[in-house]
């Protein structure tokens, strides 16, 4: 038996926001290298946000959004607490992995009159393992890693006071490194791929939203998300990307939602999204991901117990990007989880002021490989806890 017990860094969607600035950190990937929610509030909500704006990171759902946030500033952190277990090969050549991670994020937003807003949201996507042991004797310590940090400018105009429309530009930044790959020779052998360490491309993308409320109990949202198109990674392009577009592009995605208030102090919020992972290099790509389209259902309620306290909860399901031949090619991508259940809390402080908190469990998945990926199997417990701060000026 080949095993080895190994430190697990996954990289997702994260960042922490201090004084304007986001700074990336290590994380763990949920729907491909998305998380469920962005913000501590959504995430309470099973993700739900398409057509329930809460906090500045709405831009990350849906532009449009930013039009009904005002004047606020929001930041919030958490803690992810994640085990890992993997087989490659064999059964028998086990991997095992539990980690605390933390996370964070934020944004802020700017009524500039009655009809146009401005705001920045920051956030990441991500995916990765490091491993500190190789798959098999004769190769290097396998790990992999990518982190995508992406600044989104969001203008918000309100056609009519219940109707507004929104406009992001997204920029983003890579940090990719991979190191212990290997490709089958013709003989049958496993052959050790060249790392060329950590290197970065620069990306660009955008996206378009719309929000509609046309009475107080009800409001309906779409949003549309292009592909990031990012540069030739240095190095990797010439051999592990070489087939797949010598880039690592993000996916488009299209999302819609409604919110319902069937009570004055009740909201409750339905999103769908469709990730387009199938037709985005290198995802789509046998050789490296072999991701399919992923459809993703997200359901919140809130319920406002009293001026000051509002409590959440909510789930969310997703359909699976990976299937059970392709184990193999994703070893390195432990956000395998399709099924979520949250909760949550807002407590205003004073009337400028909130604090919330967020709990997040990933009911636990197992992937058994079979045919070509017989004997690599995945397996992924996931919880997380955020704390957020919100101050609106």
């Amino acid at each position: 038996m080949y095993g080895r017990k190994v430190k697990r860094s996954a990289i997702c969607p994260m960042l922490i926001l201090v004084a304007g600035l986001g700074i990336a950190k290590p994380a763990c990937a949920v729907n491909g290298t998305f998380l469920t929610g962005n913000g501590t509030r959504a995430d309470g909500m099973g993700g739900a946000a398409v057509a329930f704006p809460q906090d500045t990171t709405a831009a990350a759902d849906n532009p449009a959004g930013m039009a009904y946030v005002g004047n606020q500033f929001d930041v919030y952190a958490g803690l992810i607490v994640a085990s890992f277990k993997s087989t490659f090969g064999s059964p028998d050549n086990k991997f095992f992995s539990s980690e605390n991670i933390p996370i964070g994020g934020g944004g802020i937003n700017f009524a500039l009159s009655p009809r146009w807003t401005f705001g920045v949201s920051v956030y990441g996507v991500g995916l990765g393992d490091n491993y500190h042991a190789p798959v098999a004797p004769g190769l290097g310590n396998a790990g992999a890693s990518l982190v995508q940090l992406n600044a989104a400018p969001t203008v918000t105009y309100r056609i009519l006071p219940n109707l507004s429309v929104g406009a992001s530009l997204i920029l983003g930044i890579q940090q990719f490194r991979a190191n212990g790959l290997f490709t089958v020779s013709p003989d049958g052998s496993l052959a050790a791929m060249p790392s060329h360490g950590t290197r970065y491309a620069g990306g660009i993308g955008g996206a378009v939203g719309i929000l509609w409320k046309p009475s107080p109990f009800f409001s309906v949202g779409a949003s549309y998300y292009s592909r990031m198109a990012f540069g030739k990674m240095p190095g990797y392009e010439s051999d592990l990307l070489a087939a797949t577009g010598k880039s690592l592009d993000g996916p488009p995605s299209y999302r819609v939602g409604i919110a319902i208030h069937p009570i004055a102090p009740m909201t409750v919020a339905v999103d769908y999204l469709r990730i387009q992972w199938g037709s985005t290099p290198p995802f789509n790509d046998s050789s490296t991901f072999n991701w399919h389209n992923q459809n993703v259902v997200r359901v919140g309620l809130a319920y406002d117990v009293n001026h000051a306290l509002t409590l959440r909860t909510g789930f969310s399901l997703a359909s699976s990007t990976i299937d059970s031949d392709h184990t193999a090619v994703n070893f390195y991508t432990a956000g395998i989880t399709t099924k979520v259940m949250t909760a949550g809390f807002t407590y205003a402080i004073d009337k400028n002021n909130q604090v919330s908190m967020s709990y997040e469990h990933e009911l636990p998945r197992t992937i058994t490989g079979t045919g070509p990926s017989t004997g690599n199997n995945l397996h992924l417990n996931f919880q997380m806890v955020t704390l957020g701060l919100t101050h609106t000026f």
